[in-house]
C-alpha cells in the first residue's frame, strides 16, 4: 500500500470546535485523562467544502436526502417533459434510497453523490424502452392492475439504471476519497481512500463555563435586568490529529482509474491542502478558531497506515513553552523510536515549518 500522510499539531484558543448532544465540546479520555476531541466526521465536513470551494469540477459530491428534484433536472435536461421526468426520478431514488416523501423530494437516508453520477443514472433509464409503462402510469383513465403492472415493469428498469451510479465521472473525486454508504444497495458502496483519525488534545482538557447576557436597546428606563443570559461551553487545546491517502485505492477501477495522472495529482495536490487548511466552523462567528496548524510532518511511504497518537498517551503538561513546542518534539521522538524498533522507511519526510504549504504538497506528490 502506497501512503501520503499527515500527522498535524495544531492549537486552538477558546473554542467549541465540536458539540455533543448537550452542546459541549466533545471529549474522550485518553492516557487515562479527558482529553478534548474533534470528530473525525467533523474535520471531513470542513475539508469537504474547503476542496469544493478550490476544484468545483473535481469535487463535486453532494450528500442529503433531497435527490429527487436532482434526478428530475436530468431527466428534463435530457429532453423529458415535467411529468415524465417526475414519475421517473421518483422511480430512481427509490430505488436509491427509498422514498420519504415525494412532496418534500427526499429519501429516508443521506445520499451522497454527483452530478455527473445523476446524470449516468439518468442515461441508463432513458437507455431503456419505458414508453408504453409511463404513458399507463400518467393515464388517469388506466386500469389499476395495469397502473399498478406498469409501476413494477418501471421500478425494474430503475433498480437496474440505479447501478450506473457507481459508473465512471469526472467529478467524483471528493466520493473516492471519503466514500460512499448506500445501505438500500450495498453494490454501490464505496471505500473511501482517505483515512481520518478523530483529533485529540495532546494534553489535559476541562471544559470551561462562559456565562453571558445580552442587552435588551429597547428596554425601558424603569425596568431591570438583562434581556437575556445563558452558558456556552467552550475549552483550548493543542490537537494532534492524523490524516492519510491511500494512492493505490484511489487509483484502481472503483475510483479514479478513468482520471489522468495529471488530474488525480490535482485532486491529491488539493485535498492535501485543504487538510491541512479546513477548521470546522462551529460557532464561527463567536468564538472564530481559524488558526493553522503550527508543525505538519508529511510522509509518503510503502506500508500499512500508522497514527503517532501514543506519543501522547502520557500527557504533555503546561510549561513556559505552552504545548506547541514540546508536542511537536515529542511527538518527533516517538516517531523517531518507532523508526528504530520496526525499520521504519519512508521514501518522502518532509515537515511544515520547515518547508512551506506548497513545497511540502509538491514534495509528496513526487515518486522516487
Amino acid at each position: 500500500m502506497e501512503l501520503i500522510e499527515l500527522h498535524i499539531l495544531q492549537s486552538f484558543p477558546v473554542t467549541c470546535l465540536n458539540r455533543d448532544d448537550l452542546g459541549a465540546p466533545k471529549s474522550a479520555v485518553f492516557g487515562g485523562v479527558q482529553r478534548a476531541r474533534v470528530s473525525s466526521q467533523s474535520w471531513k465536513r470542513a475539508i469537504r467544502k474547503k476542496v469544493k470551494e478550490d476544484q468545483p469540477e473535481l469535487f463535486a459530491g453532494q450528500r442529503t436526502r433531497y435527490i429527487i428534484s436532482a434526478l428530475k433536472d436530468s431527466f428534463k435536461e435530457k429532453g423529458q417533459d415535467e411529468k415524465r421526468a417526475s414519475v421517473l426520478a421518483e422511480k430512481i431514488a427509490h430505488e436509491l434510497g427509498k422514498l420519504d416523501s415525494v412532496e418534500k423530494g427526499n429519501v429516508k437516508t443521506l445520499l451522497f453523490f454527483s452530478k455527473g453520477e445523476i446524470d449516468n443514472v439518468a442515461d441508463a433509464m432513458l437507455g431503456f424502452d419505458f414508453t408504453k409503462d409511463i404513458e399507463i402510469i400518467l393515464n388517469q383513465d388506466a386500469e389499476e392492475k395495469k397502473i399498478e403492472k406498469s409501476k413494477k415493469s418501471l421500478a425494474n428498469l430503475a433498480k437496474k439504471a440505479a447501478k450506473s451510479l457507481k459508473d465512471n465521472a469526472k467529478d467524483t473525486a471528493d466520493i473516492a476519497i471519503f466514500g460512499r454508504m448506500v445501505a438500500d444497495d450495498h453494490t454501490l458502496m464505496l471505500e473511501g481512500a482517505g483515512l481520518f483519525s478523530h483529533a485529540l488534545s495532546t494534553h489535559q482538557v476541562s471544559s470551561e463555563i462562559d456565562f453571558f447576557s445580552a442587552v435588551d436597546d429597547a428596554k425601558p428606563e424603569d425596568s431591570e435586568g438583562a434581556g437575556h443570559i445563558g452558558t456556552l461551553e467552550f475549552n483550548s487545546a493543542c490537537y494532534y490529529r492524523y490524516i492519510g491517502i491511500n494512492l493505490d485505492l484511489l487509483k484502481d477501477n472503483d475510483h479514479l482509474s478513468h482520471f489522468t495522472d495529471q488530474d488525480r495529482n490535482i485532486v491529491i495536490e488539493t485535498f492535501l491542502k485543504a487538510a491541512v487548511l479546513a477548521v470546522p466552523e462551529a460557532r464561527k462567528n463567536s468564538m472564530s478558531g481559524l488558526t493553522l496548524p503550527s508543525y505538519v510532518l508529511g510522509l509518503r511511504k510503502h506500508s500499512q497506515p500508522l497514527s503517532l497518537a501514543n506519543a501522547f498517551e502520557t500527557p504533555i503538561k503546561s510549561s513556559a513553552k505552552g504545548y506547541i513546542e514540546p508536542s511537536i518534539e515529542r511527538m518527533n521522538e516517538h516517531f523517531a523510536q518507532l523508526k528504530n524498533i520496526y525499520n521504519l522507511t519512508a521514501t518522502k519526510e518532509v515537515n511544515l515549518p520547515e518547508k512551506d504549504l506548497d513545497v511540502l504538497v509538491k514534495e509528496l506528490l513526487l515518486k522516487e
